[in-house]
């Protein structure tokens, strides 16, 4: 039955948006305030580190977001990405980041959950046990869709970070991120300048081998991976880290080819959208090129 206009935009403003159709985003009064927040991010940092008491009111409000309009996606990818920066720029000890990036991960999983059930009402399926990536056939064109699998993979590999890559890779958090990863790669290739690329091929690079647990992870993807991030945003400063890196571990024969790159990097000036993560990545690199020049 189709439904009134003023039914549905009671829907969107309740963060209830019919499936098929991007929730509203930047006009809800309380995602204003968190985009507000976000882009004041840099304030007072210092390289890659940002203050806790400017952070801290943006996850506060990226929280409030989500509490207000608890189906909408748009407030919940950047709530996930609130904590992401919060867990990686603000906040220090292992203890205190697993507990950050441990809320980002949790919320991307009832975040799945969400996605699964508004899919498969729209398909008519039962969709409750489908994966990020088979759900992508009925989620296409849904860029908070896309933005929720991006940050919940960011969330849960900085979490397996924190919490040791075999550990986490026992616990299946390889195949959840490879699955998120995926996933934004088939909905857009190009989204945050290749950010389904940067994560997959970072994820290939970065897990342990483990026999029957990830036994598919291979060098020749992460590299396959990190070169399409690098082709779709060449000036991003992460995507030239992470390849660089793969490069100088994968090919001693391109290792002088890999220094340079991070020899560029750091010479060059941070983009301002950006410039506590640029600052981060600049600081690995110089660290990578000492590491690298003492063999």
């Amino acid at each position: 039955m189709k439904r009134a206009p003023q039914v549905v935009l009671a829907a969107l403003l309740a963060g209830l948006a019919p499936f098929g159709q991007a929730a509203a985003g930047a006009e809800v009064p309380e995602l204003l305030e968190v985009d507000a927040a976000w882009a004041r991010r840099a304030e007072g940092a210092k390289g890659g580190e940002a203050l806790e008491g400017v952070v801290a009111p943006l996850v506060a409000a990226a929280r409030k977001a989500v509490a207000v309009h608890p189906r909408n996606l748009d407030a919940r990818w950047r709530l996930m990405r609130a904590l992401y920066f919060q867990g990686e720029h603000a906040t220090t000890g292992a203890e205190a980041k697993k507990k950050v990036f441990d809320e980002g991960k949790r919320l991307g999983e009832e975040t799945l959950d969400l996605v699964r059930q508004e899919a498969g009402a729209a398909a008519g399926k039962d969709l409750s046990r489908a994966t990020p990536d088979e759900l992508v056939p009925y989620v296409k064109g849904r860029t908070d869709v896309t933005a929720c699998f991006l940050w919940s993979a960011v969330d849960w590999g900085k979490w397996a970070l924190v919490f040791g890559k075999t550990a986490a890779a026992r616990q299946g958090a390889a195949a959840k991120i490879r699955d998120y990863a995926t996933a934004v790669v088939r909905l857009d290739p190009a989204f945050d300048e290749g950010g389904g690329y940067r994560v997959l091929g970072r994820l290939h690079h970065q897990t342990p081998s483990i026999p029957f647990v990830t036994g598919w992870a291979s060098r020749s993807e992460a590299l396959k991976a990190l070169r399409a991030a690098v082709e779709v945003a060449p000036r991003n400063f992460v995507n030239r880290l992470y390849l660089a890196e793969a490069l100088h571990d994968y090919e001693k024969a391109r290792r002088g080819e890999a220094v340079r790159m991070l020899e560029a990097l750091v010479n060059e000036m941070p983009t301002t959208a950006l410039a506590v993560e640029d600052a981060r990545a600049q600081e690995d690199a110089r660290a990578l090129l000492a590491a690298w020049k003492k063999g």
